[in-house]
C-alpha cells in the first residue's frame, strides 16, 4: 500500500510537470526516490523535521541537500502541507550558509593546487613552441578575454560585414591591421550585450595565419571542427582541458582573479569582469576577494 501511495504521488508529480525538462523531471525523480526510499512514505505524509533529518543523513555536500529539500518543498506544496512547506524554506537559509562556506573552503583546497599566472603563460607559450596554432589560438583568447567554453566556439571571418549574417555565433574577425573578437552568445549575454574587442598581437596573428593554412581551402574556418555546429558543453570542456593541461576554464579565470587579487589590482579586476561579463561585486563575492575601499579608488 506504501509503495503504491509513493508511486501515486510521482505520477501526480508528472501528470502536472508537462512543460518540465526531461532534466528537471530526472532529477525530481531521483530526488523523489531517495527520499522516500530513506522515509519509507511519501514525501507528503512526513514531518518537515523528518525530511530535513532524512537529507542530513543521505547527503554530506549542501548543494545535494539543497537539491533534495527542494523536492520535499514541491512535493508537500503540492499536498497543500504549508505550515510544513513554511519550516522548509526556512531551513533553507541554513543550507545556504553551509553551501557559502563549502564553496570557500572548496575554492581555498583547489586554489592551492592550481598553477599560477606565470606557469600558465608558460604552457600558452610552449603551444606556440609547439606550433598548436588552434590550441594556442584557443588558450590565447580564454587568458586574455577571460571567455568561458561556449565564446570560444567561434568562426574566423575576414570581415566585420561577414558577422551580420548569423548574429547568434561568435566571430574572430581577422583584418589587415587587427583582430575583432566579437561575441554575441555567451552566459550573460542577456544582460551585457553583443561583447567586441579590437586587438593587435604579432603571435596571434602569426598563428591565425597558419591554423588557416592547415585547414581545407573554400572552406569556412572553424576553431573547433563542428562544421558550425554547437558542440555540447562537455565536449567542449574535455577539448579545452586537453589544450591547458588539465585546467577547465573557470580554474583559468580564478587563477588570473587570484594574480590581480596579489597585486590588489581594482582597474584590473574591472577590465576582467567586463570582459567576462560578470558585476565586479559578483567577482569579489564569489572569489572572497580581500578588496577594501582603498583598493577601488
Amino acid at each position: 500500500m506504501t509503495i503504491k501511495k509513493i508511486d501515486d504521488e510521482w505520477q501526480n508529480y508528472v501528470a502536472t510537470s508537462a512543460f518540465k525538462s526531461k532534466y528537471t523531471t530526472a532529477s525530481y525523480k531521483n530526488g523523489h526516490k531517495r527520499l522516500t526510499d530513506y522515509l519509507g512514505m511519501p514525501i507528503y505524509q512526513a514531518k518537515a523535521d523528518e525530511i530535513i533529518e532524512a537529507i542530513d543523513e543521505i547527503a554530506n555536500n549542501p548543494n545535494t541537500k539543497a537539491s533534495l529539500l527542494n523536492v520535499g518543498i514541491i512535493f508537500s506544496t503540492m499536498a497543500a502541507r504549508d505550515s510544513e512547506v513554511k519550516k522548509m524554506i526556512k531551513h533553507k537559509l541554513v543550507l545556504k550558509e553551509e553551501i557559502n562556506k563549502h564553496r570557500i573552503k572548496t575554492g581555498i583546497e583547489k586554489g592551492l593546487s592550481l598553477p599560477s599566472k606565470t606557469e600558465l603563460l608558460q604552457r600558452l607559450k610552449q603551444l606556440y613552441v609547439d606550433e598548436r596554432w588552434r590550441d594556442y589560438i584557443i588558450l590565447w583568447l580564454i587568458i586574455n578575454y577571460n571567455t568561458r567554453n561556449a565564446d570560444v566556439n567561434l568562426e574566423i571571418v575576414n570581415s566585420i560585414h561577414a558577422t551580420k549574417k548569423d548574429k547568434k555565433k561568435n566571430y574572430l574577425v581577422r583584418r589587415k591591421e587587427d583582430f575583432v573578437l566579437i561575441r554575441n552568445t555567451y552566459k550573460t549575454s542577456k544582460t551585457y550585450g553583443q561583447k567586441k574587442h579590437y586587438f593587435k598581437s604579432a603571435h596571434m596573428s602569426r598563428a591565425v595565419r597558419y591554423f588557416i593554412s592547415e585547414q581545407p581551402p573554400d572552406m569556412r574556418i572553424f576553431l573547433f571542427n563542428n562544421n558550425g555546429d554547437k558542440m555540447s558543453e562537455l565536449s567542449l570542456t574535455n577539448k579545452i582541458k586537453n589544450i591547458s593541461g588539465g585546467l577547465s576554464e573557470s580554474d583559468i579565470n580564478k587563477i588570473l582573479v587570484s594574480a590581480i587579487e596579489d597585486v590588489a589590482d581594482y582597474h584590473a579586476l574591472k577590465v576582467l569582469s567586463d570582459r567576462r561579463g560578470t558585476d565586479v561585486d559578483t567577482l569579489i563575492n564569489h572569489y572572497n576577494l580581500k578588496f577594501q575601499a582603498k583598493d577601488k579608488s
